[in-house]
């Protein structure tokens, strides 16, 4: 008795569903290609530099994983153990 009344109390405390605007728009243009951007300029000098730009980012990344592991080389926190200790 009590559960079918907390069922039927659902329906007072949900809020109504909102409709949906579907309407026709009118004056509507279907898009096609010739509303797309034309391209514009030599591809070649947009890559070249874009391709600057990379190579200046790998090697910063490089020189920057260089620079960590020489430094925690040098500090001691990591081994490498290339191989036996060879000493007199």
């Amino acid at each position: 008795m009590l559960t079918r009344a907390l069922l039927a109390s659902r329906a007072l405390i949900k809020p109504p569903q909102m409709s949906r605007g579907m309407a026709v728009v009118k004056n509507f243009k279907p898009t096609t290609m010739n509303d797309l951007p034309v391209p514009q300029g030599s591809w070649q000098e947009l890559h070249s530099k874009r391709q600057r730009l990379y190579n200046i980012h790998l090697i910063a990344g490089i020189l920057a994983i260089l620079t960590t592991i020489g430094v925690a080389k040098e500090s001691g926190l990591v081994r490498f153990y290339f191989g036996p200790k060879i000493g007199k």
